[in-house]
């Protein structure tokens, strides 16, 4: 057996062919690390913002709808059916109507100016003292919020599920008598199982999947609102839960999981003082989807993919660029033929490999100047929407069956079969009008060029704050439209959900050159709109309607327009008179 040839007697082209590939190996490789590290926080960071506005919502909705509930006891109590002591039967009549209006409060009471419960919902607690318990003595003083507390008394009297703890929030306001003086205590017990259901509220329409975890804890750390039923509840210490308010992160919690945790505070509302009540999230599924790990495959495949190509691209320079070894004594079978000296040429070396097909690459979402000439006209080119050209076609294709029609504002290439409105599954669509309020102050202080900056940046959250299906335009101006499809009868809900997105997203500050704190609100309109009940051009006149009261109410604030397709000259269907439609204004 003969030695191995000495890697230094090598042809200078080999020598330069192996060099290089080892060189782009490598190159490679470190280029696929790098890839897949920038894959993994930009991902991650996609995926933990989205997860802190989850639980940046249901925070919110926790404080403003304790707010409600409050402001719903304190109007309850100042009814005259509540003054007369001597009629209990008309007091506890009085008491289950409230209860009928407002099922989420379990009980509802009627004490004395001594503490003793005179009249109460099914008759719980009737003749009994509570004046030594702090709903009585901190209600007979003025409006009083309790923190969520275990209810043991309530618990065997109050309908429940047998395998749950019961935890109620007592809330409580004096009843005065014509003198102004308190004779008496409304006290109420609000079930803590309405947090689950805001919960639902808040997942459902966002189409969370089983991994997402929302939980509650109070000021301590201590857990108000496990998970859901059916998953494993574990913890996170509470230094970490204080540590992690108003951001997210990759934590590992007690059961030695990684995952995606995020942590928002509820705060004060109204009427509601707030008890540092804490939202926890936990996805990890959310951790792993984004880890580095699971980047590595396509990073690695494409690093490689393109060191592969780029060493074939060397390989062939260097055999025309590199002098070939000189020509010497040649071995039988080695290709040459002895009887001239010349080595036999291979089809390979006179043709081609292969003709290479050309690459089509899809058109940007970000509607650059590289989308094709019919798309771009369509884009606004301030913000990269779909401009009202767009809307009038789209709007068009919707109300006739079986054309298709471009669905995501952010993917022009996208294209999805309209359903006709006889599908055997049929279909709604909520329309938001959205105005930026006081939107002239900035031109008039900062200039147009930070208003058109302005504008960009409000582009850009609507269209991370809807869901891939939806369409956002912008119409003219600062008016802006986000349409949404939805199943039938869930438009009015799913409208007030996305609206209240849209109001938190625009509430953010914004920036320019140096200032990082400019800040615009919005004024939000919806309506509902069926194809199979009439023309869009309606509901895009009712959302406006919507709007303007909007408008009239005050800043940042949602106004959705009731009915679905109300004839146009119903007058309880309209909000108010505008002296523009929205179909004029498309053709316009």
């Amino acid at each position: 057996m003969s030695a191995t040839r000495d890697p230094r007697q090598w042809p200078a082209r080999t020598r330069v062919r192996v060099t290089a590939c080892v060189l782009i190996a490598m190159a490679a490789l470190a280029g696929g690390e790098y890839l897949a590290r920038q894959h993994s926080a930009t991902d991650r960071a996609s995926a933990g913002e989205a997860l802190q506005g989850t639980v940046s919502q249901l925070a919110q909705r926790l404080s403003l709808e304790m707010a409600d509930r409050v402001r719903d006891v304190k109007a309850l109590s100042e009814l005259d059916g509540l003054r007369a002591m001597d009629a209990p039967d008309d007091i506890r009549a009085t008491l289950e109507n409230a209860r009928r209006a407002m099922p989420v409060f379990a009980w509802f009471g009627l004490t004395d100016s001594s503490g003793t419960v005179v009249a109460a919902t099914d008759d719980i607690l009737v003749g009994k003292s509570i004046a030594s318990r702090p709903v009585f003595q901190n209600g007979i003083k003025a409006v009083w919020v309790g923190d969520v507390h275990e209810a043991k008394l309530l618990a065997s009297l109050v309908p429940h599920a047998s395998d749950e703890p019961v935890k109620f929030v007592d809330v409580a306001a004096p009843v005065r008598g014509p003198d102004g003086q308190p004779q008496g205590v409304l006290a109420l017990h609000l079930s803590w199982q309405w947090a689950d259901l805001l919960r639902q509220s808040v997942l459902r329409p966002r189409g969370a999947p089983r991994a997402l975890q929302l939980m509650v804890v109070d000021a301590r750390g201590e857990l108000l609102l496990p998970p859901e039923k059916g998953v494993e509840s574990t913890g996170l210490p509470a230094s970490t839960v204080e540590a992690l308010d108003g951001r997210w992160s990759v934590e590992t919690w007690n059961d030695g999981r990684e995952a995606l945790t995020s942590v928002a505070r509820s705060r004060a509302s109204g009427d509601f003082p707030g008890f540092g009540w804490r939202v926890v999230a936990r996805d990890v599924q959310a951790a792993a989807s984004t880890s580095v790990q699971a980047a590595r495959p396509l990073a690695y495949g494409i690093a490689l993919g393109a060191g592969a190509a780029f060493a074939l691209l060397v390989c062939w320079a260097a055999g025309h660029l590199v002098p070939a070894p000189p020509a010497g004594p040649r071995r039988p079978g080695d290709g040459t033929n002895h009887s001239t000296g010349l080595r036999h040429q291979r089809r390979s070396d006179s043709q081609p490999s292969g003709t290479g097909r050309a690459r089509t690459f899809a058109p940007p979402r970000d509607g650059s100047s590289t989308i094709p000439a019919v798309l771009s006209a369509q884009r606004d080119a301030l913000t990269g929407l779909w401009d009202r050209t767009m809307l009038a076609e789209l709007l068009e294709r919707l109300a006739s069956p079986g054309i298709e029609d471009e669905r995501n504002g952010d993917d022009p290439d996208e294209t999805a079969t309209t359903p006709s409105p006889a599908a055997a599954s049929p279909e709604e669509y909520c329309l938001l009008s959205i105005d930026l309020d006081q939107f002239k102050v900035v031109n008039e202080r900062y200039g147009h060029a930070a208003a058109d900056q302005v504008l960009a940046q409000v582009g850009r959250r609507l269209r991370h704050v809807g869901r891939e299906e939806d369409w956002v335009f912008r119409l003219e101006g600062d008016h802006f439209l986000v349409m949404l499809r939805c199943p039938e009868g869930e438009g009015a809900t799913l409208a007030r959900n996305i609206a209240r997105r849209v109001l938190h997203e625009l509430q953010r500050p914004m920036s320019y050159r140096t200032l990082t704190n400019l800040r615009v609100t919005a004024s939000v309109g919806g309506a509902v709109w069926r194809p199979s009940l009439g023309p869009a051009d309606d509901a895009l006149a009712r959302a406006d309607e919507a709007l303007q009261a909007a408008r009239r109410s005050g800043p940042g604030l949602f106004r959705h327009h009731a009915g679905i397709m109300p004839a146009p000259t119903d007058p309880a269907a309209s909000t108010e008179t505008t002296t523009e439609s929205a179909a004029s204004r498309l053709r316009a």
